[in-house]
């Protein structure tokens, strides 16, 4: 923690901006063809909403609004998926595995609520519970939050516990230390292989 820095570095900032501004304006205009299909593939399964809305805590603690398409019966709530009466539709399952669900997130980057690469933003409410049971927690916020980040291509899945938070906690922290261009651009590579092997969770 005493060598966590985040002054900001210009050079560093520039290349990262330039990095995620190009790759996700590619990938959201490319995305956009698959948009009908999942459009309908929701509508066809449950007759729901396409599109949620989530709020979500964002750098230095601030609120910030997410779109995602919708992968269960309503909008998350802020608990753990297990525990939570909240089921994930047929599609939905496809949606997340796929991580197909983030795409409209990519507009997020592109108007600069998120990084294409840092921590993984927590729903408000979570994040508040988290704070109170993790030391340091919020530590994480202190950069944008990313689309993608160190701690997702190291951890199989999403964490379900306080304790495998704990985890995803240390991944981001490494990140925030020892993040830099290349650190970035390597993330965003495997993130792009799982998207195309289809081995996300």
């Amino acid at each position: 923690l005493e060598n966590i820095s985040t002054t900001p570095r210009a050079a560093y900032d520039t290349l990262k901006r330039l990095m995620g501004v190009s790759i996700s304006l590619t990938l959201f205009l490319v995305s956009l063809l698959v948009y009908p299909f999942v459009y309908l593939a929701i509508k066809l399964d449950d007759g729901g909403p396409v599109f949620i809305t989530q709020e979500r805590v964002g750098k230095d603690n601030e609120i910030i609004r997410l779109y995602k398409f919708r992968s269960m019966k309503e909008s998350d709530s802020g608990v753990w998926l297990n525990e939570s009466n909240n089921k994930i539709t047929r599609v939905g399952g496809f949606l997340r595995k796929s991580r197909l669900d983030e795409l409209p997130q990519l507009w997020n980057v592109l108007v600069g609520d998120i990084s294409l690469i840092g921590p993984r933003p927590d729903i408000i409410d979570l994040g508040k519970k988290l704070a109170k049971e993790i030391p340091y927690y919020t530590i994480r916020n202190l950069i944008k939050p990313g689309l993608s980040g160190w701690a997702q291509i190291k951890q199989d899945s999403p964490p379900q516990s306080v304790e495998e938070t704990k985890i995803r906690l240390s991944y981001d922290l490494y990140y925030i230390k020892n993040r830099s261009f290349l650190l970035d651009l390597s993330i965003a590579l495997k993130t792009m292989r799982t998207l195309l092997l289809g081995t996300g969770k």
